[in-house]
């Protein structure tokens, strides 16, 4: 006989013999067909959040507390059994405030169980009934947006809405352009221009620039909303008063000549990780880690070059250190990148800085001073405005459709939140963010879903403003050549590694994989269409072996690019590969079609073949709107469908329907004019 003895006292817990989670010495390797462990957690206490492959059941033995898997919780007693599927990230909280919980924890590798739960979370997509907030980084007006830009957080969002509202789906893109951010202050000076002027300037540019390469907004954020400031004080008063935004005095970096301090676009230096020179703000270009500015190595006046004094400054601060635990907990929930996954852990593993929350700068948004008044005159630090962009824009949305105001959209609504930006901002993206708006109210859930690009370079070089290296997006995007230009940044997209613009790469996939790819399959389609149906789809009549497997590609192509455009699991390059190779098994089945036509009068499997065919335009169409949205629209005016609801299913093209597939569908003019 073997027993288990598990403490049902606090008391028992502090015993020398405890031990929290140990396997018994009857059930050691090979001497159970499944693993078994006792788990006992301390009052208050949470396991980990975690996945894996194998099927795991919870019995719990004593206490109380909450099961949390996916998003879902359950209160579970004494004597309750939870079976937790594969995959699925689970947690269990002891809730109790004096009494253990303990369980028995048995797991066991099942491969078919496994199989079935990774094909339902395929289908499945989370809060697909909710409202889907997407929010890129605004971009930063000190200058427009350029093809680096444009490549990242904008088209992807832009996918991404398309994609769920092809699904049926309710999604809003929230943009605008950032605060008072000091290089946008730098750049004014420069030009001698006052902040406002070059703001609003860059900001029509940057609106320009997203027309033109066809992204749309549903709200947009402008520098001088006047909005936005009131909804920044409101967050700045509310986490003072609860004493999470206080006052300390820091060493700062000051400029003796300018008479000034010194901060992100106005100091220079080496970044204290990794040594790089690419250093904005309080987080590296390079490594992307967070920093002070006081700890800059070698620092000096960006402006007159001078080495940097250190002289003592009292700003406002949002300590992060005591949000440890919460942001932990959160962060591991987010559907995120292994890259970005791997950061955040990296983050998490050293102390957490304070946030800056106000600075010395001649513009933006006026803060109180501290009682002392050692605050006085000091604005509002840039990173501490992410919030209040956020739910100004919101605030904006919900008016639009005739809520009183953002809480009361998010009460009625419970939206979720998707954001998309830049490696070198995930400090600000995946802590700042989440720290700030969760300590300032608990609805809207933080976001879900974290979307992280990485540097898109030009010949090798990372795009610049500054060096004028760079081509610009309100230039590059035309009409002829919007989808085709967006159809290849889907497809270099950098994803979780730098990619290479390069003109000539981009000629020759316009060239191989569109003039001499898709473009003559539409082409062969509609010259079919005209010769043997009269310009009509035929209807279907009798299959042959490869007009089946035709069929099974094109649902193939129906179900998987669509989940490749969804938010927990977007993959733009996978989207564009898939796109890609439809195409080539379309233009291989173009043969079959021309091999049963060759018999004379259309039989029955010659009618099925283009029928099928006239399906995979149609389905192109539809599927691939958001990688090509000219080029879809144009499909399904000409194959009579245009306005038809989407459906999980191909469809035909109704027999009888006149069909009037016309190009070109693309250009060879591929002449693309670099900053200068």
């Amino acid at each position: 006989m073997h027993v288990i003895r598990i403490p049902r006292t606090v008391g028992e817990l502090d015993l020398p013999d405890f031990v929290r989670s140990v396997e018994p010495a009857w059930a050691g390797p090979d001497a159970l067909p499944f693993n078994l462990r006792r788990v006992t957690l301390r009052p208050g206490e949470k396991t980990a959040p975690h996945n894996h492959h194998d099927t795991e059941v919870w019995v719990v033995l004593d206490g109380e507390g909450e099961v949390a898997s996916d998003g879902q919780s359950v209160r579970v007693t004494a004597g309750d059994t939870v079976r937790l599927p594969p995959l699925g990230v689970h947690t269990l909280h002891n809730t109790a405030g004096e009494r253990p919980l303990t369980f028995l924890t048995t797991w066991w590798e099942d491969m078919t169980v496994l199989d079935a739960a990774h094909r339902e979370r395929a289908e499945h997509s989370g809060g697909a009934e909710r409202p889907v907030l997407l929010l890129p980084s605004f971009p930063t007006p000190n200058g427009e947006l350029h093809l680096g830009h444009v490549v990242g957080p904008f088209l992807g969002a832009d996918l991404v809405r398309r994609g769920l509202e092809g699904r049926g789906a309710e999604a809003h893109l929230l943009l605008g352009t950032v605060g008072h951010q000091s290089q946008v202050a730098s750049a004014a000076i420069s030009r001698g221009l006052s902040f406002y002027e070059l703001a609003e300037r860059n900001t029509d540019a940057i609106q320009e620039a997203l027309t033109a390469a066809d992204i749309t907004w549903d709200v947009f954020v402008r520098p001088s909303s006047p909005e936005y400031p009131r909804v920044a004080l409101e967050i700045f008063e509310d986490l003072r008063a609860k004493g999470a935004v206080v006052t300390k005095t820091v060493q700062a970096n000051h400029c003796t000549p300018c008479g000034t301090f010194l901060f992100e676009a106005f100091v220079a230096g080496a970044c204290p990780h990794c040594g790089s020179y690419d250093t904005a703000g309080i987080e590296c270009e390079a490594c992307a880690l967070p920093f002070a500015d006081e700890d800059l190595r070698d620092p000096s006046c960006a402006t007159c070059g001078t080495p940097a004094e250190q002289r003592d400054l009292t700003r406002w601060y949002l300590p992060l250190e005591p949000l440890r635990e919460k942001l932990t907990a959160y962060l591991r929930t987010v559907h995120m990148s292994a890259r970005l996954r791997t950061y955040v852990e990296r983050v998490l593993a050293g102390p957490l800085p304070d946030l800056p929350v106000s600075t010395v700068a001649p513009d933006g948004i006026l803060v109180p001073a501290d009682p002392t008044g050692g605050t006085e005159g000091q604005r509002m630090y840039s990173a501490f405005e992410l919030a209040a962009r956020f739910i100004t824009a919101l605030d904006a949305l919900a008016k639009g459709k005739g809520e009183t105001g953002w809480r009361e959209y998010v009460r009625e609504n419970d939206p979720r939140t998707v954001l998309f930006f830049g490696f070198d901002n995930a400090f600000l993206r995946t802590v700042v963010f989440p720290a700030v708006l969760g300590s300032f109210t608990e609805q809207p859930a933080l976001p879900d879903t974290m979307i992280c690009n990485e540097f898109y370079t030009l010949d090798g070089q990372k795009f610049s403003t500054g060096r004028m290296h760079a081509i610009w997006g309100r230039e590059v995007f035309r009409e002829q050549t919007r989808d085709q230009l967006r159809l290849y940044l889907a497809g270099t997209r950098p994803d979780i590694r730098r990619r290479d613009f390069v003109i000539d790469e981009y000629a020759e996939f316009v060239r191989t994989e569109l003039l001499d790819g898709l473009e003559p399959w539409l082409g062969s389609v509609a010259a079919r269409v005209d010769k043997h149906f009269g310009g009509s789809a035929p209807e279907a009549g009798s299959w042959n072996a490869e007009a089946e497997r035709f069929y099974g590609q094109i649902r193939e192509f129906r179900a998987e690019l669509p989940r490749a455009l969804r938010p927990e699991r977007f993959d733009s390059r996978g989207a564009a590969e898939l796109l890609r190779t439809f195409v080539h098994r379309a233009r291989r089945f173009a043969e079959v079609s021309e091999d049963v036509l060759a018999a004379g009068a259309p039989s029955g499997d010659a009618r099925t073949c283009v029928a099928l065919e006239l399906m995979a335009v149609r389905t192109l169409a539809e599927t691939a709107r958001p990688l090509v949205p000219v080029l879809a629209a144009r499909l399904g005016e000409q194959l009579g469908t245009a306005g038809a609801v989407a459906t999980d299913t191909p469809q035909w093209v109704p027999a009888g329907t006149r069909v009037s597939l016309a190009g070109p569908y693309f250009t060879a003019d591929v002449s693309i004019r670099t900053a200068r």
